[in-house]
């Protein structure tokens, strides 16, 4: 994963790495194996923009990026982020559940009350299915 140190500390990098450094982040998780175009395809369709638009600043191709779109980009990683980590957390919980160790369902439980405060699936039930491109800016309060 492309993290936030990617990003140069000059105050002079341009909206364009930034730009790129988020369209990754929205690509985000690669499987092994995983094409390039395949990766440009799931950002765009994350962040609603065109294929080709997406693919030039993947590439850094792109000459200027708007303050609305960049704010999309922004947005858009930060939604892909939180969907990887609370697909995490559900993974966590469900081997929880099928462990035997003595502190798993107290752990179990802890995660489901978590996962249930952010609004993501009912007390003690399965997840709810909800697309990985989902747009989390309501759980976030954002």
């Amino acid at each position: 994963m492309i993290g936030p140190t990617k990003l140069p500390k000059s105050p002079y990098a341009s909206s364009i790495d930034e730009a790129q450094m988020h369209v990754r982040r929205c690509a985000e998780p690669r499987p092994p194996g995983d094409q390039v175009k395949a990766a440009i395809r799931r950002a765009s369709r994350r962040l609603g923009l065109s294929f080709t638009r997406t693919r030039d600043i993947w590439y850094g191709d792109a000459r200027r990026i708007d303050a609305a779109e960049m704010d999309r980009l922004r947005q858009g990683a930060e939604n892909a982020e939180f969907a990887q980590a609370i697909a995490g957390i559900e993974v966590l919980r469900n081997r929880m559940l099928e462990s035997n160790l003595p502190a798993s369902r107290q752990v179990f439980t802890a995660l489901t009350a978590a996962l249930s405060a952010l609004g993501l699936h009912a007390e003690g039930g399965a997840p709810a299915a909800r697309p990985p491109d989902a747009d989390l800016s309501s759980v976030l309060r954002l």
